[in-house]
């Protein structure tokens, strides 16, 4: 909370900068940076209480990826460095250890990384959520296969048994599909698996209409390796980490053959309620990683946004007003809507376009429709 005189606003979040989520906690570090850097050029946040714009900076740690770790330095950002607001990490494990030390201390965790359905389970009051939940990730993917093909029956979903984003994720798209009329078949794989092929030929069996896979980002690229690998010929099969950059790296003209729901994609939402536009906000964030702008960037920067807004509507920095403030935010950003239950601060407004690679390298939006690219 803001004192008379306080001199800046300072924001708090573990990023993993080592281990086995360092791809994309690097990316969330670079996009919380970047929001740092543009609001300190605009002057800062606006606080009502304090009748003037406040600098902000940032107090980050590297979580090295670990539960533990995570923990600990969570706690240090709030005992010790007293920061005022608090970002997530980037996972859903950390961001429900995050979670967990901020319910300890009743001050919001602003959730940008973490998905799980399980953070708001657990009847926290101070999450707010800026990601669709993970059992809403494939209903685009699902609603296009079944929208492009009215006569498809099957379904197979391949997910691993780690963690829970994976089951949140394939739990959802089980009951979606079996709302669609899919006939739902669930291969499930242990942690660790490197070796697809026993899986994909149970598939030549059903030659299913769509697959669906989720893992870690590292199980759905050699999930699709072996795919391609394997000559099987499926009109659609969706990842979760098929937009990644990484995986257009990795896949290259083969990433075409697969298609995946998206955070955010900047040729959607054109005229934001608040904050940049999304070509301000590629160009922005491209100039900061010329190699590709994935969506952890595009959220962490999303999630400090959203926090700017409550603060600003709010008036200050009190913890509890800017909590309920984002109760009954409904407002658009550059990465979308933001509209969250007021019970248990899930996200409930923002929606997630599915896309594809092209032979070209380029990114297209191919559903829902409203969203689509031109000329698809």
């Amino acid at each position: 909370m803001t004192s008379p005189g306080q001199p800046n606003i300072t924001i708090g979040m573990t990023a993993s900068l080592t281990g086995r989520y360092s791809h994309p906690g690097s990316q969330a570090l670079i996009g919380a940076q970047a929001w740092i850097e543009d609001t300190n050029r605009s002057g800062g946040i606006w606080l009502k209480q304090q009748d003037k714009r406040l600098p902000v900076s940032l107090v980050h740690y590297d979580d090295q990826s670990d539960v533990g770790r995570c923990e600990i330095l969570t706690e240090r950002l709030l005992v010790e460095d007293q920061v005022d607001i608090l970002m997530g990490p980037y996972s859903s494990g950390l961001a429900l250890k995050a979670a967990e030390v901020a319910e300890r201390h009743r001050t919001v965790l602003w959730n940008h990384g973490g998905a799980s359905e399980t953070v708001y389970q657990r009847g926290y009051q101070w999450v707010v959520g800026i990601l669709t939940p993970p059992r809403r990730y494939f209903e685009g993917v699902i609603d296009m296969a079944h929208a492009c093909d009215e006569s498809a029956t099957d379904m197979v979903i391949v997910h691993s048994t780690a963690g829970a984003f994976p089951k949140d994720v394939a739990s959802g798209a089980e009951a979606h599909g079996g709302a669609r009329g899919f006939s739902v078949h669930t291969f499930p794989y242990v942690a660790g698996t490197r070796d697809f092929r026993p899986l994909l030929r149970l598939m030549e069996d059903v030659r299913p209409d769509l697959i669906l896979a989720v893992g870690r980002i590292e199980d759905d690229i050699l999930f699709a390796q072996q795919y391609v690998q394997s000559g099987l010929s499926i009109e659609n099969v969706g990842l979760i980490a098929a937009p990644l950059a990484l995986f257009k790296e990795t896949l290259g003209e083969s990433s075409s053959l697969f298609i995946g729901p998206s955070q955010w994609e900047p040729s959607v939402e054109s005229s934001p309620d608040y904050g940049h536009t999304p070509v301000e906000m590629l160009t922005n964030l491209k100039s900061r990683r010329p190699s590709g702008v994935d969506y952890p960037m595009a959220q962490a920067y999303a999630g400090c946004l959203v926090a700017q807004w409550c603060a600003e509507e709010a008036g200050s920095l009190d913890i509890e007003a800017m909590r309920r403030v984002a109760n009954t935010a409904d407002f658009t950003t550059f990465y979308g809507r933001f509209n969250i239950d007021t019970d248990t601060g899930r996200q409930v407004g923002h929606m997630m376009p599915v896309i594809r690679w092209t032979v070209d390298g380029e990114k297209e939006v191919v559903w829902p429709p409203s969203m689509k690219s031109p000329d698809i």
